[in-house]
């Protein structure tokens, strides 16, 4: 079973990847999800919806 902190370490350091390699222009609102999907292997839709959600993970209806 893959720990869903995983997939949080890996965007993170993603995120802060893509920050060092633009700068002063790196914008949140306008990251390229498709080059954060291959970089990190996170589906684009997982993506969009955490990206939505300003990149924190929400709890799911089934949970308790």
């Amino acid at each position: 079973m893959k720990n869903d902190n995983d997939f949080t370490v890996s965007l993170t350091q993603a995120l802060q990847d893509m920050k060092m390699e633009q700068g002063d222009c790196f914008d949140l609102a306008k990251v390229n999800l498709s080059e954060l999907e291959r970089r990190t292997g996170i589906s684009r839709a997982k993506l969009r919806r955490l990206k939505s959600n300003n990149f924190k993970e929400k709890p799911h209806a089934l949970m308790g």
